[in-house]
């Protein structure tokens, strides 16, 4: 039975050293800040004793752990002291934190993990606790994949003329500059204590903070470094006039990272900017001595420091509630209580901007190259899907809004929305309606629930929204997890809901062999109606590029209007889709004609290894000829071994003929939330919350009640 152990920090981490680099190496690539030779040494130095030692474990195996302290009552956060930048959370899915809060001495409401590297934290979708993500810094980094050479060429022309100068003006004024660098222990304890006397000579000296051979910060930073040059793994650069130290900068590294821990400069010479010179050179050589990695700076770049990055990224701090009253009203509080935060210099770097369109025409080049790793996922989240969506069901009207946020100049969210009124209710939808099987924030890989946050604030604002509703949704997706969490962060109490149920099929065999597995009477029903159907004259067709789109599209509308389905609030769209779906070769359209005149038409969408059944209709007056059925088994029989297809998937809805053909169920959930802070939106959560209350009553009542 999985459990957690807990145990005093201080004395049983050493023992457990060996275990925790065991999942340091297997989650996160032996991060040189979650080793453990790091965490011991902050423990060592900065621990207070009230620290707990989490483990995990499945059985024998151990599959987690963390490091918390008690923060308030009831309330705990991850051991961070200042020197550590990112906070190392050794789970691989976060859902584990589910059984943690229980597990914590006391009632435990909260867990505040802090500065957590979203490159290296765990996987949060299937959490199913209340979280809140709170912006706390925007890191950098350098990649050293391209050279240092490319790298330099990409640099800001001010940036690249600057360092020239200074050089020119450092010759002047002190001579010529070089660069040492220290990686065996004695010489890195060495040159620590001549990086403390630099440091100490400067404003950091003045105000106390300074490393010093006997302060707490000296103390941990000799014993850090001296672990790590045990192994080659620390060392430090200086760059020096002669033997006069100018600049200083402590590492700790693996073979594709490089950790910048610390950096001091003589600040007489500050016309040259020597921290700038070694960084330069130290750049350089990490692109020569690691091709193919990062050097990360785990800092809050500045405008200045952010021109030499070729990336960005938040880090933030997470919240986890035990429980989503506990979530609610801490939200509510939170937003009380929020206030616009203005740094004091105006020199912190905010790379995070946020745009809004009216029309999907007008995305930038790179917005747009966000629906094409989107599609690739599913069609319908192209821009083609969007641009037939909106001039076919919304036309000109001003309600479309599709809100991309930008980081340092790079999109990586795209919230596609519509605004919409119903009588005092303002309300921010998902960009769809009835035809849309499947919705989703187009997040990149390295988004994060910051530029999320930020997307559902703008919406929200723009509109004067008091409620929210997103569907259908996977609820196993990142997204769907990434929008609730935005969601909460930005003070909206959300709510998730069963929409549909979706059958699908995984394609794993040919044609003959998928259909040997399907029920008897299909099987049969498939044989005797194909005889009779053929000999009277049937025929069954799929047309994927038709040379005359036009007379496909009538043939399709022709067949619909004759079935039992009501007839299309917007006859364009389906025409549209047909286009659309012809010229990126994506359709499957499926007639089924008896002598000559089509009885049954099937609209599916094939791409990027997958089926999508997205309309079916026949004539009512030809029922009795299965020719429904019998393009079904065609297009089935064409996807898997013309096409062959992963997966096969019938989009909407528990209608029974669907499990003749499909194996597999899963499910689409909605998200609805609301603005707590104003009179309609308070009005439409209390309603909600009373709702639910009655019906949990009702339920408890029935259930209690004698048979």
């Amino acid at each position: 039975m999985p459990s957690w152990e807990l145990k005093p920090a201080k004395p049983a981490f050493p023992a457990f050293a060996a275990e925790w680099d065991r999942l340091n190496a297997a989650l996160y690539a032996n991060h040189p800040m979650f080793d453990s030779r790091f965490v011991g040494s902050l423990l060592e130095h900065f621990g207070q004793g009230d620290e707990l030692l989490c483990i995990h474990r499945s059985g024998t195996t151990c599959d987690g752990a963390l490091i918390l302290r008690p923060l308030s009552l009831g309330r705990w956060a991850l051991f961070l002291p200042s020197q550590a930048q990112a906070g190392a959370v050794m789970l691989k899915d976060a859902a584990l934190l589910e059984t943690l809060l229980p597990a914590l001495p006391g009632y435990a409401w909260s867990l505040d993990l802090l500065s957590i590297d979203p490159l290296y934290s765990p996987d949060w979708s299937h959490l199913q606790l209340p979280r809140i993500v709170m912006p706390h810094a925007n890191t950098m980094a350098v990649d050293t994949h391209d050279g240092f050479a490319a790298y330099w060429k990409a640099r800001p022309k001010n940036l690249i003329h600057n360092i020239r100068r200074y050089r020119r003006r450092a010759a002047e004024t002190v001579g010529p500059l070089h660069v040492v660098s220290f990686t065996e222990a004695a010489e890195v304890i060495d040159a620590l204590t001549r990086y403390g006397q630099l440091e100490s000579a400067g404003w950091k000296g003045r105000e106390g903070t300074a490393i010093a051979p006997d302060n707490a910060q000296g103390r941990f930073y000799a014993d850090l470094l001296a672990r790590f040059a045990a192994t080659g793994q620390a060392f430090v650069m200086e760059l020096r006039a002669g033997e006069r130290l100018l600049a200083s900068r402590l590492f700790i590294r693996n073979w594709q990272m490089w950790i910048c821990l610390k950096t001091t400069y003589d600040e007489t010479q500050s016309a040259f900017a020597p921290g700038r010179l070694l960084l330069h050179d130290m750049l350089e050589r990490a692109c020569a001595e690691m091709p193919a990695g990062a050097v990360e700076f785990y800092t809050n770049a500045n405008r200045d420091q952010a021109e030499w990055a070729t990336h960005l990224r938040p880090i933030p701090h997470h919240q986890i509630l035990r429980n989503d009253l506990f979530g609610g009203l801490y939200g509510i509080a939170r937003r009380l209580r929020r206030r616009t935060v203005q740094g004091s210099s105006g020199k912190t770097c905010n790379p995070l901007t946020v745009g809004s369109y009216s029309n999907i025409a007008d995305l930038p080049p790179a917005v747009l190259e966000l629906c094409r790793q989107a599609e690739t996922q599913y069609p319908e989240f192209a821009a083609g899907w969007f641009a037939n969506l909106q001039k076919t069901v919304f036309g000109n009207e001003p309600c479309v809004r599709y809100y991309v946020a930008e980081r340092a100049g790079r999109p990586v969210a795209l919230l596609p929305v519509r605004f919409a009124r119903q009588g005092l209710t303002r309300r921010v939808e998902a960009l769809g309606n009835y035809y849309t099987s499947l919705y989703s924030p187009l997040l990149a890989a390295d988004a994060s629930e910051v530029e999320l946050a930020a997307l559902i604030e703008a919406a929200s604002r723009d509109h004067g929204a008091h409620e929210m509703r997103f569907a259908p949704m996977d609820p196993q997706s990142p997204a769907f997890a990434a929008l609730l969490t935005a969601l909460r962060s930005s003070g909206w109490i959300p709510f998730r809901y069963f929409c549909f149920g979706n059958w699908y099929q995984k394609v794993d065999s040919d044609w003959a062999a998928y259909l040997e597995r399907r029920p008897g009477e299909l099987r049969s029903t498939i044989r005797r109606k194909g005889k009779k159907f053929a000999a009277e004259g049937g025929t069954l067709e799929i047309l994927a590029d038709p040379p005359d789109i036009e007379t496909a599209i009538a043939d399709y509308t022709h067949v619909y209007a004759r079935s039992w389905k009501k007839p299309e609030p917007y006859p364009e769209f389906i025409p549209g889709l047909i286009r659309w779906l012809a010229g990126k070769g994506w359709l499957r359209l499926g007639i089924a004609r008896l002598n000559g005149q089509p009885i049954a038409a099937q609209l599916w969408i094939v791409s990027h290894g997958r089926a999508n059944i997205f309309k079916l209709a026949y004539d009512e007056a030809f029922a009795k000829h299965a020719a429904g059925t019998l393009l079904t088994a065609r297009l089935m029989e064409h996807v898997i071994d013309q096409d062959q297809v992963r997966e096969i998937d019938y989009l909407i809805g528990d209608d029974g003929y669907k499990r003749q053909w499909m194996g597999k169920r899963r499910e689409r959930w909605e998200i609805i939330a609301y603005e707590p802070l104003n009179l309609v939106g308070s009005g439409l959560l209390g309603k909600k919350l009373i709702g639910r209350s009655t019906r949990r009553l009702r339920a408890q009542k029935k259930k209690d009640s004698p048979d």
